[in-house]
């Protein structure tokens, strides 16, 4: 009975990794019959995915007031970043947290950046240039797969990209398996409900909503940061 009973597990589990997330799992998709003009019309966990920002936004991403608006300066300091570690740049654009980061882990540190967008990624060779060799490598995701080499990251982050992502399901379950053991994601969005955020509101995220989207995948819940507009949360991966 016992051997039974654990083949049956064994089979249930099976299950689930081919048909993916059961039908009560708490983050599901969902059509939008009349989508929000910024959004893909596609929700996901109650939550209106919104349109990526293009490549032509990259004039935005390295904008000189960036450091003062934005604090990106204080978000480095609150990763902790150490000589040696291997963090990753998740939709990491032009490279302008991923140089930040650079700085933080040499000489021996490695930072991964990742975009989805062939622009960006002309971007990101562009800006690996003017860093030590190897100290910035790139990877081209896919929409769903980071193409990322297993348990490599020590940290990863994401900043003001998690709410764009078409399969955020998908994608975070790739960087988790990217992610070693006992390593942090965090994710930086736009502060939602707050008037003195200067941004869309399907651009912006509660803390909230983070915690449940993410806890829905096993990630274990650290800590909630305020920043000038965003909030840091970090997660640890089990």
């Amino acid at each position: 009975m016992k051997h039974t009973n654990f083949s049956l597990r064994v089979f249930i589990l099976l299950t689930g990794l081919l048909l993916g997330p059961p039908s009560w799992a708490a983050c599901n998709y969902a059509p939008i019959p009349n989508p929000h003009p910024d959004g893909i019309g596609k929700s996901y966990c109650d939550r209106q995915i919104s349109k990526v920002m293009g490549w032509q936004g990259a004039p935005w991403l390295e904008r000189p007031q960036r450091l003062q608006e934005e604090r990106t300066d204080l978000l480095i300091q609150k990763l902790n970043l150490k000589p040696g570690l291997v963090v990753g740049d998740i939709g990491a654009g032009t490279g302008h947290i991923a140089q930040m980061m650079a700085e933080k882990i040499g000489p021996n540190g490695v930072v991964w950046a990742v975009d989805i967008q062939p622009q960006m990624i002309k971007m990101l060779q562009k800006k690996a240039e003017s860093l030590p060799k190897g100290r910035l490598q790139i990877r081209q995701s896919g929409e769903k797969n980071l193409n990322l080499p297993d348990r490599i990251l020590d940290v990863a982050i994401m900043v003001d990209v998690y709410h764009e992502l078409e399969y955020p399901r998908e994608t975070l379950q790739s960087l988790m398996k990217a992610v070693k053991k006992g390593g942090k994601i965090v994710f930086v969005e736009y502060r939602a409900f707050d008037p003195d955020v200067p941004i869309k509101a399907l651009h912006t995220m509660s803390v909230a909503q983070v915690q449940k989207e993410a806890e829905d995948l096993g990630l274990k819940y650290e800590k909630a940061e305020s920043l000038s507009w965003q909030n840091m949360i970090t997660f640890i991966n089990p």
